[in-house]
């Protein structure tokens, strides 16, 4: 019994009427994943602006820390020229005291504003990471949607293709094959965007790999000092309160070593700061050259190293601070530095234990000059 005419019409109708309700939630779903390309970019752009600003505070941060060193050395240089020529003048070497005890507040202030713009770098790296996630995300509901755009359109083309030929097998008029062919065509354009919708979820899905390992890179980089490539001051924080808790949790003893790069000042004033820049580079490069892979080196102020050796005494720790010397000897003569060196206790803090280290320091260099 063949079937009304009226019916089939009612039928392509309805199929029509699917296939754009189809169509349009195809629509909509290219739309969200636009709508999350815009967000991503504005993401980025935000991102890239706030590392900006915090580059410039970092290099803000950078300059003041350089100028309380100067004026720290300079106070020490005086210091010494008031005591070689009258070892009573007691008032001054307490004023000269005063202004170091002033210029190190000041650099403990920045290092605190330096803490925060290192945390500031290491959310902008989470940030990029949420970003990739995100991009991965939209990238998976691209990918499905062309897949299902690719089997929708592959399924009306089939139906398209045995309706078009039982149609021309029954007679129908020409203009009604010709719509049923219309629609077949239409299969082949679906597929068409759905290979391109697959073709931009896969380079989505390299963008966001790409996100990643950026951020990745960005948190490692952010953590170190750009002349000296050890840890700077606000990461190095972070790790030498981990080394700390590691300490305490192993039992272990953790000495932590104040090393000054002696005469930096001078350096810089006679020879200019390029030729200052490398000697702090190859004291950077003598220090982790002598301690060991794990052992913790931070580049502390301008001319200031803090380096945290775990499961030593402070004898090991002081002959290793006699082999960085040595290396220097070597490579840079007549550099120099002055160390001292604290064992953690039970009750110390990190500043605590610096500021044990650094009176250490500080009564070395003044039995040398006395």
């Amino acid at each position: 019994m063949s079937r009304d005419p009226d019916q089939d019409l009612i039928a392509r109708a309805t199929d029509a009427a699917q296939r754009e309700l189809q169509a349009r939630t195809v629509q909509d779903a290219d739309q969200t994943a636009a709508d999350l390309d815009q967000t991503q970019a504005a993401s980025d752009q935000s991102t890239s602006e706030a590392d900006q600003q915090v580059s410039d505070t970092d290099q803000t941060l950078a300059d003041r820390d350089q100028n309380a060193s100067d004026r720290d050395q300079a106070a020490a240089d005086r210091e010494r020229s008031v005591a070689s020529e009258d070892a009573s003048t007691r008032q001054v070497h307490d004023a000269m005291r005063d202004v170091r005890d002033a210029t190190r507040s000041e650099r403990e202030a920045s290092a605190a504003d330096r803490s925060k713009t290192t945390d500031d770098r290491l959310a902008i790296a989470t940030r990029r990471d949420e970003a990739a996630r995100v991009r991965d995300v939209t990238a998976v509901a691209r990918d499905r949607i062309a897949r299902s755009r690719d089997e929708a359109a592959a399924a009306r083309d089939s139906a398209a293709v045995a309706r078009e030929r039982r149609a021309a097998d029954a007679g129908v008029p020409d203009d009604t094959v010709a719509v049923l062919r219309t629609l077949r065509l239409s299969g082949a354009l679906a597929r068409e965007q759905a290979a391109t919708d697959r073709d931009a979820a896969a380079a989505d899905r390299q963008a966001a790999a790409t996100d990643r390992q950026y951020a990745a890179i960005h948190r490692h980089l952010d953590g170190l000092d750009e002349l000296t490539g050890v840890w700077r001051r606000g990461t190095g924080e972070l790790t030498l309160m981990h080394e700390i808790d590691r300490s305490r949790r192993s039992g272990r003893s953790l000495v932590l070593t104040m090393i000054d790069v002696d005469a930096l000042k001078a350096v810089n004033d006679t020879h200019g700061h390029p030729v200052g820049d490398a000697l702090l580079r190859e004291v950077a490069t003598a220090i982790v050259s002598t301690l060991r892979s794990y052992d913790v080196t931070v580049r502390w102020g301008g001319d200031e190293f803090v380096a945290a050796m775990s499961d030593v005494s402070a004898k090991v720790a002081s002959d290793r601070i006699a082999e960085i010397q040595r290396a220097l000897d070597d490579h840079r003569p007549p550099a120099s530095i002055s160390a001292g060196c604290a064992e953690l206790r039970d009750d110390d803090t990190l500043d605590s234990l610096v500021a044990r280290a650094d009176a250490a320091l500080y009564r070395g260099k003044d039995s040398r000059e006395g």
